[in-house]
């Protein structure tokens, strides 16, 4: 009796198995393979970002409640680093904000002109990373510009991945404070900015035209344009940088970097090629041009 009750219960669980796999049997149809892609999509063409930029060899009429030269004659030239606030937007530590720099004091200085108002065009786009030393901290900035009135320019520290403007925007801000790190002239602290123009009103980009190497000082944060030949291309080996030689002046070369979204995207004008170049030149361990956008490269020959 056991045995008979044991086989009827297996024949039981056998039916229903059987059942079970002839209904997902019937449910199942022949998969269909797909079509070939090439039918459907054709032949793939490849096309360039376009990025174009308007310049001019016009000087501009812009400044702003403030001219950027005054604000730049207010950091000391023989100071490599040093630190100027509004009165009003005091550093929270007095004395020397950098003690481990045991061979100088750097003390933060508060400046009666500020806050002050500039206004200019933007001639470099915000998203240049720089890392800055401020009181002995290490600070990031991820979209860093230029702005440039009819007076000079000066750079712009600005932490934001997110670029609310473009070259060629007019934007005005109130300056709170300013920094000098070697090289680098800066708005340290500042109010949001205030963009006056649209995409469809950005001014002209106003650059001068140079046959002469770049000038310590007297370049600093001003947008040239070069021409040359391409003697040392711009890699990840080599930082993204390049070395363009004048065909008209010997002894003349300019040294070039590419930001590093243009030198990941592989844009860079190859070695013997003719380029023109427009830009702005400032101090980074030696004069260069910084190039952040494709409308700033034309290459006349390769």
């Amino acid at each position: 009796m056991k045995l008979n009750s044991t086989w009827k219960a297996f024949r039981g669980w056998l039916g229903i198995t059987l059942l079970a796999a002839a209904i997902l049997a019937a449910g199942c149809a022949d998969p269909e393979m797909g079509r070939d892609a090439s039918e459907y999509f054709g032949e793939g063409t490849y096309s360039t970002v376009n990025e174009e930029i308007e310049f001019t060899d016009e000087p501009y009429d812009i400044v702003g409640e403030v001219p950027i030269q005054d604000l730049r004659d207010l950091i000391p030239e023989f100071e490599f680093v040093w630190y100027g606030f509004s009165e009003n937007d005091v550093y929270p530590v007095s004395g020397d904000c950098d003690p481990q720099r045991d061979f100088d004091t750097t003390e933060p200085a508060y400046l009666e002109e500020l806050p002050a108002t500039i206004e200019g065009v933007v001639t470099m786009h915000p998203r240049y990373f720089m890392k800055v030393s401020v009181c002995g901290t290490e600070e990031r900035y991820y979209g860093s510009y230029v702005i440039q009135d009819q007076s000079t320019g000066i750079h712009v520290l600005k932490d934001s991945r997110i670029g609310e403007f473009d070259v060629g925007d007019r934007v005005r801000l109130r300056v709170r404070a300013l920094i000098r790190s070697f090289g680098t002239y800066a708005v340290l602290a500042y109010d949001e900015e205030e963009v006056l123009t649209t995409p469809s009103t950005r001014e002209p980009v106003y650059y001068q035209q140079i046959e002469r190497n770049f000038q310590e000082g007297t370049d600093n944060y001003e947008v040239f344009r070069i021409v040359g030949r391409v003697a040392l291309e711009a890699t990840n080996q080599n930082f993204n940088e390049m070395i363009v030689e004048s065909e008209e002046e010997s002894n003349v070369e300019w040294l070039v970097s590419l930001d590093r979204e243009l030198g990941t995207r592989g844009v860079a004008p190859p070695e013997g090629a003719l380029v023109q170049l427009t830009g702005p030149v400032f101090d980074s361990f030696g004069m260069r041009m910084l190039i952040t956008n494709l409308g700033q490269i034309e290459v006349l020959e390769e």
